[in-house]
């Protein structure tokens, strides 16, 4: 080989070192820009930090939905059970009787009450129940006919006797005076005759109770002055003593 080669070959060797060098330096400095400005996600970013203002402790929307909300609790209360309460007796000591200790009633006259054209008659209730019961005030009336067809019924309250609470015991009975007219017309009632249609059945209320139950009568009655029946509050006892 020639000088003028060994030369030309030396040249291109070093061409080539050259230009090998500078691709290792371009490529290290992009590695080194690389590594010194990572990415950061954006979701990371968004839940690392809370909104300004933000208590760092409270809960977000998603946790909250699923907690109680302010001030309710997620055990039963104090005090609570689940079971049901045991039932309450059907009766309590001392209240007031109805037609269920009291279902019907009779209505006889009391001997010897004749008098100025009136006549006094006693509607009395049995406790037919197992308990003691209580009666305090006046009955509610009204007359019926052999049909049950209702009659003029007019009852006027004899406040002159002091009502009492009477504690009526299994098979006890109460009863309430009547006085009223059996033939004496009052105004617009027929002067000759049946003052008015003959009573053959009576319904009864007892005090505060909206049912009514049936009464007997001993005798069927007409009772006039339109129906009219002055009554005093329940006593104890089946019958007023002959008189009235």
């Amino acid at each position: 080989m020639n000088r003028i080669s060994v030369l030309f070959a030396a040249g291109a060797l070093g061409a080539a070192a050259l230009t090998a060098g500078c691709s290792g330096s371009t490529a290290k400095s992009a590695g080194a820009a690389g590594a010194s400005t990572p990415g950061t996600p954006s979701s990371v970013a968004s839940t690392s930090s809370p909104a300004s203002g933000q208590n760092p402790d409270a809960g977000t929307g998603s946790t909250s939905a699923s907690s109680p909300a302010a001030g309710t609790s997620s055990s039963p209360n104090p005090g609570t059970t689940s079971s049901a309460p045991p039932s309450a007796p059907t009766h309590a000591a001392g209240t007031a009787c109805t037609t269920t200790e009291m279902p019907s009633g009779t209505w006889r006259t009391v001997p010897d009450s004749q008098g100025a054209g009136h006549v006094a008659a006693d509607i009395a209730f049995q406790n037919t129940s197992s308990h003691t019961c209580t009666v305090a005030g006046f009955p509610g009336i009204s007359l019926l006919a052999s049909n049950d067809h209702s009659l003029p019924t007019n009852v006027l309250k004899d406040n002159s006797v002091a009502v009492t609470t009477i504690s009526v015991a299994p098979g006890a009975w109460v009863h309430a005076e009547m006085r009223y007219s059996p033939n004496i017309p009052g105004p617009g009632e027929p002067q000759n005759g049946q003052c008015e249609p003959m009573t053959v059945h009576a319904v009864a209320q007892l005090p505060g109770d909206s049912a009514w139950s049936r009464v007997t009568l001993d005798n069927p009655t007409t009772v006039c002055e339109k129906g009219e029946l002055q009554v005093k509050p329940f006593v104890s006892g089946q019958s007023s003593p002959d008189g009235g």
